[in-house]
Order: structure tokens, then C-alpha cells, then sequence
């Protein structure tokens, strides 16, 4: 019963290493909406991901400058933000 308890931890330990970093935190930005269903921010280029608010972000709102409130992942490649709240902010 040991052995089987140590070969599920290893299993375990192993998936761990392979599950790519994905660091994910909530977040404020100023930036414009471009028509790639992107946001672009301070030179930075933000994805947006697939959720309401953010479909109702990138269709409606493009070349305005927002206010977007979501949660940050890094991924290697990108930064997507799962967009909780935004407003338009006035030039």
C-alpha cells in the first residue's frame, strides 16, 4: 500500500513540473481598443479573452480609449486579460 502511495506522488510532482507557469492577478489598465480584439496599453499589447464584457469590449468600443478591470495571466507568448468591468474614458 506504501509503494502505490509513493508512485501516485510521483505522478502527482511530475504534472506539476509540466503544467506550463501561468501567473494570473487582478488588474486596472488604461488603453485603446484596436480592431485585433486586442488592448493596447503603454506599449504593452493585452489578448482579450472570450467572456461577455470582453466581446462586448472589442466589438463595440474599437479605437476608444477604455478603462478595463480584469484578471492578468502571462502566459510565455502573451498577456490575456479576462475583462471584469470597463468604461470609456474621455480624451
Amino acid at each position: 500500500m506504501g509503494r502505490f502511495y509513493a508512485v501516485v506522488l510521483v505522478i502527482l510532482m511530475i504534472n506539476c513540473f509540466l503544467v506550463p507557469a501561468v501567473a494570473a492577478y487582478r488588474i486596472t489598465l488604461v488603453g485603446e481598443v484596436n480592431d485585433n480584439n486586442q488592448i493596447v496599453a503603454d506599449n504593452e499589447i493585452y489578448e482579450v479573452d472570450n467572456n461577455a464584457v470582453g466581446d462586448d469590449l472589442v466589438l463595440n468600443y474599437i479605437a476608444q480609449k477604455v478603462k478595463v478591470v480584469g484578471v492578468l495571466k502571462h502566459t510565455r507568448k502573451f498577456k490575456i486579460i479576462t475583462v471584469e468591468s470597463f468604461e470609456v474614458v474621455k480624451k
